[in-house]
Order: C-alpha cells, then structure tokens, then sequence
C-alpha cells in the first residue's frame, strides 16, 4: 500500500514541479409540514479546475472544465449565505467559483425571478486575471454555453452548446455544454420524484493550458498541460452532474427509516482519462473508472445524517485508477486501494506542496489528512467535499509561499473536485397530499340539494398514490338540518355527520381524483352555515437516495370550507325560542290581543275619572 502510494505521488510531484518550473433504524423524530420546513443545500463538481497562478485575490489564468452547480432554500436563497465570507445570499465552493448567485437576480439573467431553486452548468469556463469569489461571471472569455435557471416558477430544461472552440492557449474543446433546472411547487408542496434543482458541465476533447507552440486551425493543443481525452479507443467525454431531491427517510443501506422526508444532495462525475504535463517527454496519465459519486442526505432523524463517495457501480476489487507514464501502466488501484480501511491520504509539505489521489470525504474549505466530513449527531446536517486527485504547489496558505509573495499559489489542480451539503429539520419534512374541496352552490335554501366536489391531486412524477383515503366531515350551524342523499364513486360509509371512501385511488403521477356527496337541506332547516372538513390519505412509493427499491411513504392533506350558505329558513331569536308568526293567526292569539286592548280601554277610564275630580 505505502508502496502503491510512493509510486503515484513521487510521479505527480517530480512531473508537475519540473512543467512549472521549466513553464440500524433510528426513532422517527417529529415531523415538520413542509410550508414551515427550513430546509436547503447544495451540490457542485467541476472535473478539471486549473489555477495556473494566484496572487493575493487576482487569479493570473482560472479554468473550470465541465461545471456543474444545484442548490435548494425553501425559506429563501436570501437567508443562505455560504461559506460566511461570501456576498449575502450567494454560495461559494471551496475552489472560489460562484455556484449561485443572489437571487433573484434578473440582472444577471432576465430568467433568474425566483430564489428557491437554482441550477447552473457549463462545459467550459475561462478568466484571466479575475478577482477570486467575485460572481457566476468571473470566469468571462466563455459564457456562451452556460446554462442557468431559478424557480419559481419552474422551469424546462436549458440546454447551451456550442463547438469547436478554441482560445490559444487557455483551452480547446470539440463541443461544450451547459444544461440546468430548477422546479418548485409552491411552498405548501413537495417537489417528489424529481430533481429540484440541477446543473450539468459536458465537455468533449478538452486542452488546457498550452505549453507548446500555438496550433493551426482547429487542431488540438501539441503541449496542453491538462488533456482531457485519450486515444483508441477514443475516450474523450468529461461530463459533471449535480442536483438536490427530497427524498424518503432511509439508512446508509437504503432500508427505510421514517415516514418523511429527508434532503439528498449529489454529484456524479464521469471523468475522461486526464493527461497531466502533455508538453515533456513524460506526460502522466490518469484514467478513472466509471461513474463517481459525492452525495449527502440530511434525513433528520439521529444518527442517520449519510456521506457517500466512490464510483457508483464497482466493487472494492475493482481496478478504478490507472497512472500511466510513457504508455505503460505503471500503477492499476483498485477501489479498496484508494477508499479502504488503509486508503491513500495526503502527502503534505505545508505550504508548498499538497498531493492527494482518492482521498476519503473531507470538511468543505479542509483539505488537510485529519479533516472529516461534518455529519450532525440528530441527522439534520451532512456536507463533505472531495479530490480524485488534488496537486498543489505553494500554497498561499503556508509558510513557504507567504515568504516568497503573500497569497501566492503557482498552482492548484484538482481532478475531480465534488462538494455537497445539506439541512434539514429535525425529524424530516412531512409532504402535503393536495386537497381541494368546492361547492356548487354558495347559498341554498331550506328545502334544497346541494353538491359537495373533493378532489385529491397527486402532484408528484414518479409515484402512484395508492390506497387513498378520503374522509369528508359535515358539520352545520345551531338548528341546521340536512341529510346525505348521494354519492359518487359509492361511499364506504356514510352517515349524517361523515362520508368515508376507503379507496378511491389509484391516482397515476401528475392526476387528479374527485369524488362528490350530495346533500339535501331539511325544509324546516333554519338559517345557517355549513362547515366541512376533507382529510385523505395515501401511499406514495418513491425512489430513495440509494436508489434500489422504492420506498412507500405515507402522504396525507386535508382542506376546510365554510359553504354554502342557508338561506330562507326558519329564523331562530339569540335565545334559541322560536318566535311567534307576525300575521296570519288566530285563535289564542287574538284572544290575548282583545284582552290587551280591554285592558288598556280600563287605564284610560280611570285616568279620566281622576283628572275630573
């Protein structure tokens, strides 16, 4: 294993110093409805990034290959400002690159009108002599294939492209793409099935930093310090994918663990063989297996905030990482080389060289050996950050490189560069099953029927709501009376007071259910209001952040109307005691008139009789 280590290292740092020289299940915690849920995140990688020279806060020549960013706020973009230093409301990566701006920001893009979602990618980014961490425009020579997009409202996918293109000699590339998205549902509803945000970087052919004499045409660079391609058979696709998704509450195995919902935040990178120091006579090449994966999951239940990295489809025998120098293979690693109980850590002169080759996750802005990634005790917050490979050479940060010129760094080349966070509450987010009720009349009168419509909406992409519920209460003012005449679909059971129907589903994604109670109001009903009350429930499986198979998730919502209205029947006094009718009597009650009129006729009198006197 040291010896496997030696071997890469020492070739990476006698290569690079001579090109720069020379040129188990957890309790279910209390749930959070999801209108008062504070959750966020976000996720980012960049396949290639390339400072060839720092000073200070101005970048000598920065390039970002395949960029990806996506990132959630539910209570707002305004409120997440990361790391702290930043500008209020933006997020930054470790590697100083923008991956989202404050929002809204129609400024920067007349589309940017929301500040929940935000997703942005580009296949390529350039800047000369920009100013670190200063906006998503820094990178400014190529911004033609960058993709952005903010919800709400939601939007479709944004796709720029454009190809071939060449700056001789910061870069080449055959075809570059940017691709993002972003969905929201409003904030009493969850986005499930789908991503919220996403952001992809694609680049075909990519040559960076040339190092030789200046090409013709459109040909490749002859001396790229960086080639992101490699021959026969041709393998020369970089591509870095990065999205935030709710997902249902789930161990590190994907056994479910909760009936809510956590946080997913994740990147997945496929890396084209990287040929470093392409100008000498002893290029080094990288070639990575496969897919690799940086994801975190907030669940908010203890114990059960995840970190995973690795390629996504390999075994720990698996050989995932080949070094190549002067075409022969001189190291083949497998995937318990780089991540196993012994894995590969760091080489460090601090200061003036950082080498690292399949480190473990680490704490985003941390890249020294002892760093971890930050996983909460409750579960509601995971974030972690990684290299494939990682070369540094005099870092700002040490001793050596402030000696020689303060915030000096000649180089810092990351080869697979992936961040995640997430937050979420404690005890996960509880997602509301749309519930909508009406009436077909506002006010009926005594006598009258009168039809109640409650449908259930199930808002989600890739989850049939099965065994749905409904449950429809009636209730009605002091002397209100009525009956339930009718129902369709045929209720469970009803009664004056409750209509049940224990299943009306299933309810396919993106549809809609209704069902309908008629009701007629008692010809001796007084003058009142109804209130009614509809509560359904249902079963949503879904996809969880390890993938496999679904998890079924219980959704339920409910709704409250105050109509119709009665109107035109029997008025009842604030006592409660019918009154007596105001004309059209007899009998008793013209007896009592008379005596009434009698008796006033006898005070008359009597009143005279003393006034003579």
């Amino acid at each position: 294993m040291k010896r496997r280590f030696s071997i890469v290292a020492s070739t990476l740092l006698v290569g690079v110093t001579t090109a720069m020289f020379a040129g188990g299940a957890a309790p279910v915690g209390a749930q959070v409805p999801v209108a008062q849920a504070n959750y966020s995140g976000y996720s980012t990688g960049t396949v290639v990034h390339a400072d060839a020279l720092t000073v200070g806060q101005t970048r000598v020549a920065d390039t970002e290959l395949a960029f990806s960013g996506a990132s959630v706020a539910s209570k707002g973009t305004g409120g997440i400002t990361q790391p702290s230093g930043a500008t209020a409301g933006s997020i930054v990566n470790e590697l100083d690159q923008v991956v989202q701006p404050p929002l809204p920001n129609t400024t920067l893009d007349s589309n940017l009108q929301g500040d929940r979602t935000f997703g942005r990618g580009s296949g390529l980014e350039i800047g000369v002599a920009t100013t670190v961490g200063t906006d998503v425009n820094a990178n400014q020579l190529l911004l033609a294939q960058r993709a952005l997009a903010s919800a709400p409202p939601s939007t479709g996918l944004i796709t720029k492209e454009v190809g071939p293109i060449k700056i001789d000699p910061a870069a080449f590339a055959s075809l570059v793409r940017g691709q993002a998205q972003a969905r929201w549902n409003g904030d009493n509803t969850c986005v499930v099935g789908e991503e919220l945000s996403s952001g992809l970087g694609y680049a075909a052919d990519a040559q960076l930093l040339n190092l030789g004499a200046p090409s013709a045409g459109n040909d490749p660079f002859p001396g790229a310090l960086v080639a992101a391609d490699a021959p026969t058979p041709a393998r020369s696709v970089s591509q870095s994918r990065s999205i935030t998704k709710l997902v249902p509450q789930t161990d590190a195995q994907g056994n479910k663990i909760g009936d809510n919902f956590g946080l997913m935040t994740e990147t997945r990178m496929t890396i084209a063989p990287i040929t470093l120091l392409g100008n000498t006579p002893t290029p080094i090449t990288i070639e990575l297996l496969g897919e690799w994966v940086l994801r975190t999951v907030a669940t908010g239940l203890p114990g059960q905030a995840q970190v995973f990295y690795g390629p996504g489809t390999t075994n720990l025998d698996t050989p995932v990482l080949s070094i190549i120098q002067s075409g022969i293979v001189n190291e083949i690693l497998s995937l318990q080389d780089l991540l196993g109980p012994t894995g590969l850590g760091p080489i460090e002169i601090p200061g003036l060289l950082n080498i690292a080759v399949g480190e473990d996750p680490r704490a985003i802005g941390n890249t020294s050996a002892a760093s971890a990634p930050t996983t909460s005790a409750d579960g509601t917050v995971a974030s972690a950050a990684v290299d494939v490979v990682r070369v540094q050479l005099l870092d700002g940060a040490g001793a050596v490189a402030g000696a020689l010129i303060p915030g000096l760094s000649a180089l810092d080349l990351r080869v697979g560069h992936m961040e995640s966070r997430a937050q979420v509450p404690a005890g996960g987010i509880k997602c509301n099953l749309p519930v909508s009720k009406t009436a077909d009349k506002q006010t009926v009168n005594a006598g009258e029927t009168f039809t109640y419509n409650i449908t259930v909406t199930n808002p989600f992409a890739d989850c049939e709501l099965t065994n749905v519920r409904v449950v429809d209460k009636i209730s009605g003012g002091p002397g209100v009376k009525w009956s339930v005449t009718g129902t369709n679909p045929a209720a469970s059971a009803t009664s004056t007071n409750q209509v049940t129907f224990n299943d009306i589903g299933p309810i396919a994604p993106k549809q809609s259910k209704s069902v309908t109670i008629t009701i007629a109001v008692a010809s001796n009903s007084a003058a009142g209001q109804f209130t009614d009350n509809a509560t359904a429930t249902g079963n949503c499986a879904t996809g969880s952040a390890q993938g496999g198979a679904r998890i079924t998730v219980p959704i339920s919502g409910e709704t409250t109307v105050t109509v119709p209205s009665v109107a035109g029947g029997r008025e009842l006094p604030a006592t409660g005691v019918a009154q007596l009718p105001r004309t059209g009597s007899s009998g008793p009650a013209l007896a009592l008139a008379g005596l009434g009129l009698l008796g006033t006729a006898v005070v008359l009198r009597r009143l005279r009789h003393a006034a003579a006197q």
